[in-house]
């Protein structure tokens, strides 16, 4: 199945490995034009590796199109990071607060205004976007990730009917809670075998939709099965 004119991505983290060295393993691989910059944290360790590898970022910058996955716990500190990275991405994943939402979106709005920049904001925990939504302005989208909505207990379709104009970002994944227990990893962010109810429903919906799709798992093997569902090997 096609899905353009989506944008197919995938995570910066798809084998073991640095920013560009992850860049450069997928730069031949023709079936994917978007990669998100990871950023989930931003310590003095990966803000050395980020800063030495910039310009070699910067290089694939023709050959992606880059969204950027902000820190879980956004900080004012955090504006030299979305300066740098506002003129190269698309747009920034963004989690809401547990509290005082209000505080995040001013903090988003200034930002915006002074590097032009886009904020999605994810749904993540249940209620925290929903409280988020009201304080937002129209140009501030969403980020919708079926497996936070299957966590829940939601329909991802149901979520992208009722936000479809918002949405600029899919995190398209799925959710596996028995190998969870087993490996110890999250139940979500797991590989999508192409024969699940929700996402068998949702593919038709992404066939003229036109943000972007990504494969959030962490895998060059759990990536290609993603890839296989839209592009199957001939």
């Amino acid at each position: 199945m096609k899905i353009r004119p989506s944008i197919l991505s995938v995570p910066s983290w798809v084998i073991p490995g640095t920013y560009a060295e992850n860049l450069h393993f997928l730069k031949d691989k023709k079936e994917i034009q978007g990669v998100e910059l990871l950023f989930f944290l931003y310590d003095d360790e990966i803000k050395a590796q980020f800063d030495s590898e910039w310009e070699e970022i910067l290089h694939y910058g023709k050959r992606f199109v880059f969204t950027a996955h902000l820190p879980e716990l956004l900080l004012p500190a955090h504006g030299k990071l979305i300066a740098r990275l506002a003129p190269l991405v698309k747009h920034f994943i963004v989690h809401p607060p547990v509290e005082n939402p209000e505080n995040l979106v001013r903090l988003l709005t200034e930002w915006r205004d002074r590097h032009r920049a886009r904020f999605l904001a994810e749904n993540t925990k249940a209620g925290l976007l929903e409280a988020m939504l009201p304080l937002m302005e129209a140009d501030m989208g969403i980020c919708m990730d079926t497996g936070h909505l299957l966590l829940d207990g939601k329909d991802p379709t149901d979520f992208f009917t009722a936000y479809r104009e918002r949405i600029g970002e899919i995190h398209l994944h799925g959710v596996n809670r028995k190998q969870a227990a087993i490996d110890g990893r999250l139940p979500d962010h797991r590989q999508l075998r192409g024969n699940e109810d929700w996402l068998l429903e949702l593919l038709p919906l992404l066939e003229d939709y036109s943000g972007v799709v990504n494969l959030e798992v962490f895998s060059w093997e759990e990536v290609k099965a993603g890839i296989d569902i839209f592009h199957p090997p001939q």
